[in-house]
């Protein structure tokens, strides 16, 4: 074999390497994707979580909460204020959600059963239709956008129970 023959093999298996290079690169590029966006989605997850913990423990948020949604007359200042803050984190985990479901860290199917979590905060809740018109300027414009189709929709939910039906008890 002359030399001309050997450098022809070296840029051959030069070349294969720089291919199976490419390859295992983009196979780990595809797996950090898939990482990323399941660690955004479960972070956007636990912070809804925490929220419905916290109402959820505290009889006194849950009271707020039930009689805020029919009606924020009924609530004392402090009440009001605490109402508006529950309502602002809230919201703002679901803005959240509906960014990562905008760039892609979440799949329609599952934001779909998200906003139909949504629907059932603003469903016969004139108390949270008060805190969102006083308040939807805070909001992105694509969450705002979003939010109006879910007021505009004529669809109601059936399957879901609203937070306003619990204050009917």
């Amino acid at each position: 074999m002359n030399i001309d023959a050997l450098g022809n093999i070296g840029d051959f298996l030069g070349g294969l390497g720089v291919i199976v290079t490419l390859v295992y690169l983009a196979l780990q590029i595809r797996q950090n994707t898939i990482t990323s966006k399941t660690n955004s989605y479960q972070e956007a997850v636990s912070a809804v979580s925490e929220w419905s913990r916290e109402v959820g423990v505290s009889s006194e948020a849950t009271d707020i909460l039930l009689r805020g949604s029919l009606n924020q007359e009924d609530l004392s200042p402090q009440e009001q204020m605490r109402f508006n803050l529950l309502m602002s984190a809230y919201l703002r985990n679901m803005e959240n959600l509906h960014m990562k479901f905008l760039t892609g860290a979440v799949d329609s199917v599952v934001w779909d059963g998200w906003k139909t979590r949504l629907c059932t905060f603003f469903d016969d809740s004139p108390g949270m239709m008060t805190y969102w018109n006083e308040n939807e300027s805070v909001f992105s414009p694509e969450f705002r956008s979003n939010v109006a189709g879910i007021l505009a929709s004529s669809d109601k939910i059936n399957s879901v129970r609203t937070v306003s039906s619990y204050s009917k008890q």
